[in-house]
């Protein structure tokens, strides 16, 4: 599992003691250098994404007053390159909105043993994006909305100019030359959300 020198730090939400009990040691056995910081409402929530800088989120539906759906778009907001999984006892539709909002995974606390491969293969998925800046990412996140350069300079108050050196930038560093290739890595990434509808070819104007 990658982790950074002072090891992965993960983000739990849930309002189970007992589930996050059960969590935290499952991934905690196999990287004993992780760290796991457990909440259990919105605004413990808010403060752990701005103090903890969580590598990766881990999220139930149970939290008082505070949805996985609610989580997922505050995450996305202020950490985009933080991958997003869900804890379900069965699949709901809430679970379902979610992994179209862009969550990476959902896994069965009956199956916590699919837990860290899917941390693993979130957080490889998100190398790339981790390479941009926070700006970037938000260039790339409109462009994949089929935004055009001027709309995205609009939105962002930036110069064309400067959204076209940005656009350079994201495609290589990303090693990604087609923007239908940034469309697909976005939605891949939960940067834009599966059913959104893309129309790629007004996006360069």
């Amino acid at each position: 599992m990658p982790t950074s020198p002072l090891g992965l730090r993960v983000l739990l939400l849930t309002a189970n003691p007992r589930d996050a009990d059960l969590i935290t040691s499952a991934v905690e056995r196999t990287n004993p250098s992780t760290i796991v910081v457990h909440v259990e409402n919105r605004t413990a929530f808010v403060r752990a994404l701005e103090v903890f800088d969580p590598d990766v989120i881990l999220c139930d539906d149970g939290a008082a007053e505070f949805n996985a759906v609610g989580a997922l778009r505050m995450s996305q907001t202020r950490l985009q390159a933080s991958p997003f999984l869900l804890l379900a006892d069965t699949f709901e539709q809430s679970d379902s909105d979610c992994l179209k909002m862009g969550a990476s995974d959902c896994i069965f606390r009956s199956d916590l043993s699919r837990l860290l491969p899917a941390i693993d293969l979130a957080m490889e998925a998100r190398t790339p994006l981790r390479r941009l800046s926070r700006r970037q990412r938000e260039v790339l996140q409109l462009l994949a909305m089929s935004c055009s350069t001027r709309e995205i300079a609009r939105r962002l108050r930036l110069s064309v100019k400067t959204v076209e050196t940005h656009r350079a930038a994201v495609m290589k560093r990303l090693g990604i030359r087609q923007l239908a290739n940034l469309v697909r890595y976005s939605l891949r990434v939960g940067l834009i959300e599966r059913e959104q509808p893309q129309d790629v070819e007004h996006a360069v104007a």
